[in-house]
């Protein structure tokens, strides 16, 4: 039975932040009973109402689960609150089984290693009735094998990727070999359920590095290689795009921009990929600049990255560099690739209204947090640089419908302390009717505590970020950003959890938070002109 509890009406909190926009923002405090409990999901009505919902203690002798519901209506007003019981729920158990790629491994001989292993995981997944969640019971097997080719020849890997709902592995490798025509040539490995092999060669003449790979969205895989040093043009790349069972899709040869391109992310949209990345003054081959790419986890290493290579890769990326390239790739054909010049980001900087100590670019390590594509076409790649592992200036670069740099944009941060730096500012995009952008932070503060009521209930204190957001508008035609609006005023806080929920047909954003003692919640909103 439901139990309806009214309180005194929530604090809310109105400001303007441009013309036609505003953000509202609502403090109500939470009963005892909450606040010993956690944030278990929010929702959005029809007609626009809000609701938070707090899952209490569990009592592991009662066969309930109780749970207190918030509501405010579409102007954010406390409309009251409401206990709701469920009965707790049995489930029977069930056996999960995990494919996935690795090389090396933990013993002295294997921590270098790059040898190809596969790895079938079976764990029987058991019901805790207190606690209400699966839980593992046991491993009943482990599986690993070295996989060989024809030849008996074991392989090399660089990547590896998989499907939600398929049981194969996608491996890029190579055979190990000492017969160079056969070690330099890049294949598909792919594995079924049973971890049979089949082989599929990569469509490359002559010897090439790997570059950068990665899977899309829709679990399509994506690489670039390049030729190395002796090839008659080291600037001829090759991209590649796959299914998940690794067929190939897309084959375009290409002039790289740079001979030695350091890629370091993809973004797809619309059918149409995209890669971000930077390089030096140098004309030598890719491989004689960088060191291969090459992400998959070896479980032995330890040295700055997922294995030998990837910590040699990951060294460069310290580097300052001369140029920022930006490629796009439609189904069978490279759209463009552009090279902004890092001498120029200065005289294109844009800082945020009122923003006085944020710098321009100057080449150093990016990290991007968020890419988008605009409705004119243009894009926006927002992050921050990263030094010795700390997220520090906040960035974001405005390039053209040809990927060419148009403004750069710049805020300063509000937490420069070291439990914030270690976690990276979330950045999100949204349209308003005019075809310009508003442009959300989601800036952190890092604390030390309980992230989750579980780590609580198991005292694993962590470092965890929190988080409060800052919003501004660009105006995509004069490139110039709006003075910044924070909201929560710096005591109330999301977590990562329950990040921003937008509405598409309201043109709204909503946040859900907490004070840093948990015991009021806070509720924003923005609407968005």
């Amino acid at each position: 039975m439901n139990k309806l509890i009214y309180a005194l009406p929530a604090a809310i909190l109105m400001s303007g932040f441009s013309k036609a926009q505003e953000l509202k923002e609502v403090v109500q405090p939470l009963s005892s009973k909450a606040v010993k409990g956690y944030m278990y999901d929010t929702r959005k009505g029809d007609d626009g109402s809000v609701y938070v919902t707090y899952q209490m203690k569990l009592n592991k002798k009662s066969d309930d689960i109780t749970y207190e519901e918030y509501g405010f209506d579409k102007s954010l007003n406390f409309t009251g609150s409401k206990d709701v019981q469920e009965k707790k729920v049995d489930k029977p158990d069930f056996e999960k089984t995990y494919y996935y790629a690795t090389v090396g491994g933990t013993n002295s001989f294997d921590v270098l290693s790059m040898k190809l292993k596969l790895n079938k995981v079976v764990q029987l997944k058991t019901w805790n009735y207190a606690k209400q969640r699966f839980v593992t019971k046991k491993t009943i097997s482990r599986d690993v094998i070295k996989p060989n080719n024809d030849d008996g020849k074991v392989y090399l890997g660089y990547a590896a990727y998989s499907s939600e709902d398929k049981p194969d592995v996608l491996t890029i490798a190579k055979a190990d070999s000492k017969d160079k025509s056969v070690a330099d040539k890049f294949c598909i490995a792919m594995f079924n359920k049973d971890l049979n092999l089949v082989e599929k060669p990569i469509d490359l003449n002559g010897k090439y590095s790997l570059v950068f790979s990665d899977q899309l969205s829709n679990e399509d895989v994506v690489a670039i290689f390049a030729p190395v040093r002796g090839a008659a043009d080291v600037s001829k790349y090759v991209y590649f795009r796959f299914d998940i069972e690794g067929n190939q899709k897309s084959r375009v040869e290409y002039s790289s921009p740079a001979s030695a391109m350091l890629i370091t992310a993809s973004y797809d949209k619309d059918g149409n990929v995209y890669f971000f990345g930077s390089s030096g003054d140098s004309k030598e081959s890719f491989e004689r600049v960088y060191s291969e790419y090459a992400p998959i986890y070896n479980p032995g290493f330890t040295e700055g990255g997922e294995n030998r290579l990837d910590a040699k890769w990951r060294k460069h990326l310290n580097e300052k560099m001369e140029n920022i390239h930006l490629l796009k790739f439609s189904s069978n054909a490279l759209d463009f690739a552009s090279t902004s010049p890092v001498s120029e980001f200065k005289a294109k900087f844009k800082p945020a209204a009122g923003e006085k100590g944020a710098k321009a670019y100057n080449g150093k390590r990016f990290s991007v947090n968020n890419f988008y594509v605009t409705p004119a076409g243009e894009y926006l790649a927002a992050g921050q640089l990263i030094d010795d592992g700390n997220f520090s200036d906040l960035i974001c670069f405005h390039f053209d419908t040809k990927g060419n740099l148009k403004a750069q944009y710049g805020v300063n941060k509000m937490n420069t302390d070291k439990k914030s730096e270690v976690f990276r500012t979330i950045n999100n995009f949204y349209v308003t009717s005019d075809n310009n952008i508003c442009w959300e932070l989601l800036e952190v503060k890092g604390v030390k505590g309980y992230e989750s009521f579980m780590d609580a209930y198991n005292g694993e204190a962590t470092f965890y970020p929190l988080y409060f957001p800052r919003v501004a508008k660009i105006d995509m035609n004069a490139t110039t950003v709006s003075a910044f609006k924070t909201m929560g005023n710096e005591k109330y806080f999301l977590r990562r959890d329950f990040l921003p929920m937008y509405d598409e047909k309201e043109k709204s954003v909503i946040y859900f938070g907490h004070d840093e003692d948990y015991k009021k919640l806070w509720v924003g909103k923005m609407m968005i002109p």
